[in-house]
C-alpha cells in the first residue's frame, strides 16, 4: 500500500493517546469529514490524563512499575479500576459531544453491556525496583485474548462511529478489567480486518533519537524489527509491540504519528509519520 492509494481507505482504526499534549480537535475534525465520506473508522482511546487528574482531585498517588522487559505502566487495584472507568466515562463523554457537534453520530462500547475486547486478568505482576524483580499482587489490568466484532459492524451499517475505551471484559466473566489502548487498537484492527491503523500521540513518529525529530523513521517493515525495537524507549516500546501485533493479525499498514497537526491522518499517510508494513513488497501493492 502506498501512499498514494491510502486516500481511498474504506476501513481503519485509529487510536488516540489520553495523555496531556494531545490535539484532540484535529483528530475529531478530520475523523468527522472522513466517516461523512462513507469511510469505516473505529476510534480507540487513552484516558491517563483524565485518570491523573481525577486522581489528584481525590488525593491518589498513582503507582508506574516496570516489567523486566522496560515497560512502564500504572498498576491498577480494585480501586483505581473504578477511577479508571470513571476517566474513561469522561473522555467518551468529550468525544460524543465534540463529533455530534460536526454531525456524526459516535458511539461509546463499554463492556459488560457491549463487549468487544476479552481479557485474562494478571492479577500477579512481575516487576523490576531498585534492580530487583519482585511480585505484587491485586493488579486488575489484563491482556486481551479474543475480540467480538459485531457491535462495531452494526455501526457502520448505521454510518455510525464505534468508540472503545480501553476497558475489556474478564474471560472469567468477572467484571472489566483495564488493558493497553495501544494493543486494544491493534486487536480490533486485525479483528476487523482494516486496511491501517493509526496510532496518534505527542510524538512526531519513531526516532532513532527521542531528542531529534529529524531522525523521524519514515519508513521500516517487519524485517528490519529487531534494529526497530532498539529506538523505542518509553511509551513508544507499547506502540511498537502494538504495531507488531497488528502487522502480524494481518492489517496491512501501521502509521504512528502526531496528533498536534492539523489533518493528522492525511499528513501522516503524505509522510509525516512512521509507516510501518510487514514488507516493502506489501507496501508497493
Amino acid at each position: 500500500m502506498t501512499y498514494q492509494n491510502l486516500s481511498s481507505i474504506k476501513r481503519g482504526v485509529v487510536k488516540i493517546g489520553g495523555a496531556s499534549g494531545n490535539n484532540l480537535e484535529y483528530l475529531v475534525k478530520e475523523l468527522s469529514e472522513r466517516v461523512k465520506k462513507g469511510e469505516e473508522w473505529l476510534l480507540v482511546h487513552g484516558a491517563s490524563s483524565y485518570m491523573d487528574n481525577l486522581s489528584r482531585a481525590l488525593n491518589i498517588t498513582p503507582k508506574y512499575v516496570m516489567s523486566p522487559g522496560g515497560f512502564k505502566s500504572r498498576f491498577v487495584n480494585s480501586t483505581d479500576l473504578e477511577l479508571f472507568r470513571a476517566a474513561c466515562s469522561v473522555f467518551s463523554i468529550q468525544l460524543v459531544s465534540s463529533f455530534g457537534q460536526l454531525g456524526v453520530n459516535a458511539v461509546p462500547l463499554y463492556p459488560p453491556d457491549n463487549i468487544s475486547a476479552v481479557a485474562k486478568r494478571k492479577d500477579v505482576l512481575r516487576v523490576t525496583e531498585n534492580g530487583k524483580v519482585r511480585l505484587i499482587r491485586g493488579n486488575c489490568s489484563g491482556f486481551i485474548t479474543s475480540f467480538r466484532n459485531e457491535s462495531i459492524f452494526a455501526l457502520w451499517d448505521l454510518g455510525a462511529l464505534p468508540v472503545l475505551p480501553p476497558l475489556a471484559y474478564d474471560e472469567k466473566g468477572n467484571g472489566v478489567l483495564n488493558v493497553d489502548g495501544d494493543r486494544m487498537a491493534a486487536a480490533a484492527a486485525a479483528s476487523v480486518k482494516a486496511d491501517v491503523l493509526v496510532i496518534l500521540s505527542n510524538i512526531p513518529g519513531l526516532l532513532q533519537d527521542p531528542n531529534d525529530t529529524s531522525t523521524l523513521i519514515k519508513m521500516s517493515t517487519l524485517e528490519d524489527w529487531t534494529e526497530l525495537e532498539s529506538y523505542s524507549r518509553g511509551n513508544m516500546k507499547r506502540k511498537l509491540l502494538a504495531a507488531k501485533e497488528a502487522l502480524e493479525g494481518g492489517v496491512n499498514s501501521v502509521f504512528i504519528g502526531d496528533s498536534r497537526q492539523p489533518n493528522p491522518i492525511k499528513t501522516i499517510f503524505s509522510g509525516g509519520g512512521t509507516h510501518l508494513c510487514r514488507s516493502f513488497t506489501e507496501a508497493a501493492v
